[in-house]
């Protein structure tokens, strides 16, 4: 990659280095980029020591990692400021820890659903089955899906905790200049006035776009990029590409019929287990048996079925909505394992 200085010397990196460089800027050790890529750390060693390169794979996925292209890994891509057409719209953005810290409260509350959402539903269990003097082996899957969710959930909440903390310092050092052209997005990061890492996005490289109070976070080769809502203009193509990419916009994933039909879905799919106990725990009443009642569990898997149906449907469509899948897939093999209790005991 060639990078101008003051005094309009140009200095060549090699491969290496700029793997390196790249990997810093993320914040990754050799190992954390090794496990991604799905190799060892000896061999991102190599690479960034010289004594190897990687395959046309692996630069594939370093292009995604980093959010580059392969042109500038290999270091052939120019990025002299005037080979460059006039961009439509240019902005820049320095953030402080005050507002980096409101983002991450904003991006908490969606960011923490999933396993709240997980924690009630657990402990609902647990209770119904203690209430309902279920087996002991019931309670106790119970009282394991609560414990084995729990910690992985405080595990992976912590881990992102601090990998969001340990970014604040590096964002609020950092200045990010946006331009925006016509087919694509140019994004250099400089800190004390040096250029540190250049990214150049295509329109149709954009996974999604998330609206969080006064920013925008779009999303693409798996980084995240702030934008700041009140700097930009009326008609800004941010703006243009959100109305024109309602899949790819987070608040507009599913329209308001399909939304109402989702959250009935998965509602009904959570509770189905429930009225499958209630069924199963109605009938022991008369005829004093209960694991041999536990068939009727599969008279209720048509409902997390039509659930994991509809999400493959809103898949299909390009809308992004995973829960009823994940929901319906979840439920449907519990109830699943609970039926076959009559025929295994």
């Amino acid at each position: 990659m060639l990078y101008l200085n003051q005094a309009k010397e140009v200095t060549f990196m090699t491969v290496g280095e700029i793997i390196q460089n790249h990997r810093k800027e993320l914040g990754m050790s050799q190992e954390e980029l090794g496990q991604k890529m799905l190799v060892s750390r000896q061999t991102i060693s190599l690479w960034e020591n010289n004594q190897t390169v990687p395959t046309i794979d692996n630069l594939k996925r370093l292009k995604e990692i980093f959010g580059v292209t392969v042109d500038a890994i290999l270091g052939f891509e120019n990025t002299l400021q005037n080979t460059e057409a006039q961009p439509i719209e240019a902005y820049q953005f320095n953030f402080t820890k005050r507002e980096l810290n409101e983002l991450h409260r904003l991006q908490r509350k969606s960011i923490y659903k999933r396993p709240i959402v997980f924690t009630i539903v657990s402990v609902l269990f647990t209770i119904f089955f203690i209430l309902n003097h279920a087996p002991d082996f019931m309670i106790g899957l119970a009282f394991g899906m609560l414990f084995i969710g729990l910690v992985y959930h405080i595990k992976w909440i912590l881990a992102y905790s601090k990998t969001f903390k340990s970014s604040i310092e590096r964002v609020c050092k950092s200045t990010y200049e946006y331009k925006i052209f016509d087919e694509h997005i140019s994004v250099n990061i400089y800190r004390e006035n040096e250029k540190i890492r250049d990214s150049k996005c295509y329109y149709t490289d954009i996974e999604q776009i998330q609206h969080l109070g006064n920013w925008l976070f779009f999303q693409f080769g798996g980084q995240n990029f702030i934008v700041r809502k009140s700097d930009l203009k009326d008609n800004s193509v941010f703006y243009s590409f959100m109305y024109k990419n309602p899949s790819k916009t987070i608040e507009n994933t599913v329209p308001n019929k399909w939304r109402t039909i989702s959250i009935l879905l998965f509602v009904a799919s959570l509770l189905s287990i429930f009225g499958a106990l209630a069924t199963v725990g109605a009938v022991s009443s008369f005829n004093g048996l209960f694991v041999e009642n536990m068939w009727l569990f599969f008279l209720f898997t048509p409902i997390p079925t039509i659930s994991i149906i509809f999400g493959f449907i809103l898949k299909a469509k390009g809308l992004k909505y995973k829960k009823n899948i994940i929901a319906g897939i979840i439920m449907l093999f519990f109830l699943c394992v609970y039926g076959s209790f009559s025929f295994i005991f």
